[in-house]
């Protein structure tokens, strides 16, 4: 085969100049065709949405054009046209980068679009889409200037001194797009996930955008976090894995009730609740024994973190409830103090040291 491609290239050079232009010509419009047949037999045997369709489908045009100005840029290097050769040789390879960038842009476009069909996250997709380009265009000029012979020295002085500036003017903005970006790879949370801010603020992630986050409160608040500051701190996601989440009430009884009573008794308050999931199954757990009470706790998964507050008020009251009628108290902390005086007489106080905010 080496040996054949040798005689090829040894029979054209031994042809005169024109000749060899009309096979070079020639030549360069089969292989054309050639790739254009070929990737469209490729495209009608695979799927759409296939990777490697993607690619074959956006790249295929560049190739074909391609072949064609390889062909051209050879003809230009045979002929050598006095005064006109490094210009016809500078404008083939301008027009071989844009072409190829235009196809880069391009598939890179399709990436991010299939990407946002697949993980939809609002403005991340387009704003990537955006910072494609503009590195695209950026390497591509850059390409043509050194295709025309035309100094980068002062351009690239010039530009890292605006890069410079336009860094400290707006490090704040970098640092949340930055932010944003990290926060959109790591698939920290998506629009309608319920997450909790390490400030104590939770809700529903209602939007991403290039700056910030934006969460939808209990309360109806949106609140508005700079991606970077959310990059940086802890972000509790309670809608992943799973959207369901445990819930844990803690109860206290008085001392001498029966534990397996108890027990009981808490189970039907948590199979009674409607908002408590039958699976996973609930648990109730004897945690300690506390300074004044029996310490259980009851534990139940709940459908979506919202329904928290409204399950514990239901658990809590039929809890309640249910101790009451049972005649089983639930304590409060105490501490007895005995003191005596001079004449040796003692008495002693009982203070109630519950918190203040549980009273």
């Amino acid at each position: 085969m080496q040996a054949l491609a040798v005689g090829v290239v040894e029979s054209v050079q031994a042809l005169s100049v024109w000749r060899q232009v009309a096979v070079v010509i020639l030549f360069a419009a089969a292989l054309a065709t050639a790739v254009e047949i070929a990737a469209r037999w490729w495209l009608s045997r695979r799927s759409p949405d296939d990777a490697l369709s993607i690619v074959f489908e956006v790249l295929h045009v560049p190739l074909y054009l391609s072949v064609i100005l390889a062909g051209a840029y050879t003809v230009v290097q045979l002929l050598q046209p006095p005064r006109l050769g490094f210009v016809l040789e500078a404008a083939t390879l301008s027009v071989l980068v844009i072409l190829w960038a235009w196809g880069i842009r391009r598939l890179g476009g399709e990436w991010l679009a299939r990407l946002d069909k697949t993980n939809p996250v609002h403005d991340i997709a387009p704003v990537l889409k955006n910072l494609w380009t503009a590195t695209i265009v950026a390497v591509a000029a850059g390409l043509l200037l050194s295709v025309w012979d035309i100094d980068l020295t002062p351009l690239l002085a010039s530009a890292g001194l605006f890069g410079i500036i336009i860094g400290f003017a707006a490090r704040d903005a970098i640092a949340n797009f930055v932010g944003g970006i990290a926060l959109f790879v790591d698939d920290t949370y998506k629009p309608g996930d319920f997450v909790v801010l390490e400030s104590g603020d939770k809700g529903t992630v209602i939007d991403i955008s290039l700056r910030s986050t934006t969460i939808l409160t209990r309360d109806r608040v949106m609140v508005t976090v700079p991606n970077a500051v959310l990059n940086s701190t802890q972000v509790i996601n309670e809608s992943s894995p799973h959207r369901y989440k445990r819930m844990r009430v803690p109860v206290g009884v008085e001392y001498g009730t029966d534990p397996e009573r108890v027990e009981e008794i808490f189970y039907e308050a948590l199979e009674a609740e409607s908002d408590i999931m039958s699976s996973p199954p609930t648990e109730v757990r004897f945690v300690e024994f506390g300074d004044s009470a029996l310490q259980f706790e009851l534990r139940g998964y709940i459908p979506h973190s919202t329904r928290e507050s409204r399950a514990r008020h239901a658990v809590n009251k039929r809890v309640h409830r249910r101790l009451r009628e049972e005649g089983i108290e639930i304590p409060f902390p105490q501490r007895t103090l005995t003191y005596g005086d001079e004449a040796q007489t003692e008495s002693t106080e009982t203070f109630d040291v519950t918190p203040h905010d549980q009273k």
